[in-house]
This record gives structure tokens, C-alpha cells and sequence, in this order.
């Protein structure tokens, strides 16, 4: 299986003003034609401001569907120009729902692992403007999707994603964002998606603190 890029982005943390508050970040990149290396801990040329809630090697790459933009557009009857979600690698159809925790792939020289669905962050809605950008993330479950890098190496925009191996357990980054949204109270799915080797760890120790608070 191939998967087209359809834009690499890249930027390093600066501090902008969105609307009245002035806030450091790293979620506004632009498209590069240039190749970029990617490590461990995400690519050299790019970055992040909050290391406490973003990047790490559980979230060194973030790629989020083109799939959803028209969805987005439709909704808020605007353009938004990529990459308006923050994500490293715009994927041309590739989504939440077609991959599974674990999967690995050839991206360019390196080898990447989905790792954790994105988790809603506020600075969607100041970035755009738009309040209630989070909820509908939250609601309709297009986050965009993590990897963590097992071999290190160059990326470029006219590189492919190509599957190298597939889980047999089928569990999408969709369900685990089900399961931590909308789904919170059922201990026995919380049980088994913490048992998958793939999962990212700061999620499973999430899902370790809601199972212990269900008793």
C-alpha cells in the first residue's frame, strides 16, 4: 500500500498573536519542497513550544488526513490552507480509520510506528479563530494521527508512505479516541488497548489512571 504525500510542513516555535492573546508555539509550519530529517524526536527543521503536552518520540511526527478538509471548509464556510492543522505531513486519503496502533511504514529513508491518535488541542481554535474547533475534533474523532520513528532518516514531499507491517489486533487510532472521548467508563476496552504493545505510553497511562479510578 502506497499513501501520496500531499505536503511536507515544517516549523520551528515563534511567538504570534492570535486575536487578543499572545501565545509561543510551534503549530504554525508552512510546505517545504526541501528534504528534512527526521529523528527520534521529529524532524530537525521543525519543533515544538509545549514539550510537556507535544513532540517526544511517542509523538515525533503528526500527519493528518487532506481527506478532512473538505469537511472543514463546508463547516465554517472557509479556506484553510495547509497546513491548518499543525501536521507535519498532510496525507492525501490515508485516515484515523485505516490504519492500526503499531502499523510500520516506509516514509522516505526512515521507518515510522503509529504510535496515538492527536488529542484535541486549544491552539486549533486560536490559531483559527474559530471557539468551538476543539469540540468538533473531539466529536467527530478527526484528530490526525502520531508515529514514533524507528529508523532515522531524510523525508521529502515527493516521497510515498508505504506499509511495511499491519497489526492483527485492528484497533484504529479512532478507537483509541473513541475509547478516551467518548467512551470512558468501559474498563474492559481501556484493559485490552492498554495491552497493546504499540500504544504510546503516555496513553496507556492514562488509560491506567481511569481504570483504577473505575475500580
Amino acid at each position: 500500500m502506497y499513501e501520496e504525500i500531499v505536503s511536507l510542513n515544517v516549523g520551528k516555535p515563534d511567538t504570534y498573536i492570535f486575536g487578543d492573546r499572545e501565545i509561543k508555539t510551534g503549530f504554525v509550519k508552512k510546505p517545504t519542497n526541501e528534504a528534512c530529517f527526521l529523528t527520534k524526536t521529529g524532524f530537525v527543521e521543525d519543533g515544538q513550544a509545549d514539550l510537556k503536552n507535544h513532540g517526544g518520540e511517542e509523538k515525533a511526527l503528526l500527519m493528518y488526513p487532506y481527506g478532512h478538509y473538505p469537511y472543514w471548509e463546508k463547516l465554517y464556510k472557509q479556506t484553510f490552507s495547509i497546513p491548518a492543522f499543525g501536521e507535519n505531513i498532510t496525507i492525501k486519503e490515508l485516515t484515523e480509520k485505516d490504519i492500526y496502533i503499531g502499523d510500520t511504514f516506509q516514509l522516505g529513508e526512515a521507518v515510522v510506528q503509529v504510535s496515538q491518535p492527536r488529542q484535541p488541542c486549544y491552539k486549533i481554535a486560536e490559531y483559527h479563530q474559530i471557539k468551538d474547533m476543539p469540540s468538533v475534533v473531539t466529536q467527530t474523532g478527526y484528530s490526525g494521527f502520531y508515529f514514533r520513528v524507528l529508523e532515522e532518516g531524510k523525508v521529502n514531499s515527493e516521497d510515498s508512505l508505504k506499509k511495511l507491517t499491519t497489526e492483527d489486533h485492528q484497533v484504529t487510532p479512532f478507537d483509541v479516541f473513541d475509547c478516551l472521548f467518548h467512551d470512558r467508563k468501559n474498563k474492559e476496552r481501556m484493559m485490552y488497548y492498554k495491552s497493546l504493545a504499540g500504544l504510546a505510553s503516555n496513553v496507556k497511562a492514562t488509560l491506567s489512571k481511569r481504570i483504577e479510578k473505575l475500580g
